[in-house]
């Protein structure tokens, strides 16, 4: 790894007798092992490198291995009311995000968040750059499920109000019992979309 060459001074005064820091490093806030950090040393030292190349190495390694390893785990997300299923997609007071372990099919984690800018119709967006493959919805009008379909995003409407993590437990092992989206007619792409404000 290359230096920008670009570098800032360590402390409050220009050259306060600290080491100069490359401005483009790697941020690392992790505790690296004692036993790690040896063998770091050791592969800088075979390869002409300094022991902060290594641990920026390592760390960008690292970090790509964890973004293969989130390639393989499905996301869902839900709209969601008091803790269960939101009838509508866009009357929810927030939605909930779950990973899955595809070839488990267990659930890794349940999370819920809410879009900066509220929650409408035009939530669908925002939830596609979470990286979701799947929604569980009841109703959902027109215009989301555009946004849903161009984004890759499949859409299982007619979901029943029920707690959020019955909803997914039945949805993993099959049983999940849906009905008609009953918003997905015309005339619902904007009457039943409205804006929440956290």
């Amino acid at each position: 790894m290359k230096c920008c060459n670009k570098f800032n001074w360590g402390g409050k005064r220009e050259q306060a007798g600290r080491k100069k820091t490359c401005l483009k490093k790697v941020p690392f806030n992790r505790r690296i092992n004692e036993n790690i950090l040896n063998i770091l040393r050791e592969y800088a030292r075979s390869h002409n490198m300094t022991d902060t190349q290594a641990i920026e190495s390592a760390i960008l390694l690292q970090t790509n291995i964890e973004k293969l390893k989130g390639d393989s785990i499905m996301k869902i997300c839900i709209p969601t009311s008091d803790g269960k299923l939101c009838g509508h997609f866009g009357h929810c007071d927030s939605f909930t995000f779950a990973e899955i372990n595809p070839e488990t099919r267990e659930i890794i984690s349940i999370e819920e968040k809410i879009p900066e800018d509220g929650i409408s119709c035009q939530s669908a967006s925002w939830i596609s750059e979470q990286g979701v493959s799947k929604i569980l919805a009841g109703g959902m009008g027109g215009r989301p499920l555009m946004i849903f379909a161009q984004n890759g995003v499949e859409v299982v409407a007619g979901c029943p109000e029920l707690p959020i993590r019955k909803v997914i437990e039945d949805y993993l092992s099959n049983t999940l019992k849906t009905g008609e989206n009953s918003c997905g007619g015309e005339g619902h792409d904007h009457s039943h979309c409205h804006h929440h404000r956290g």
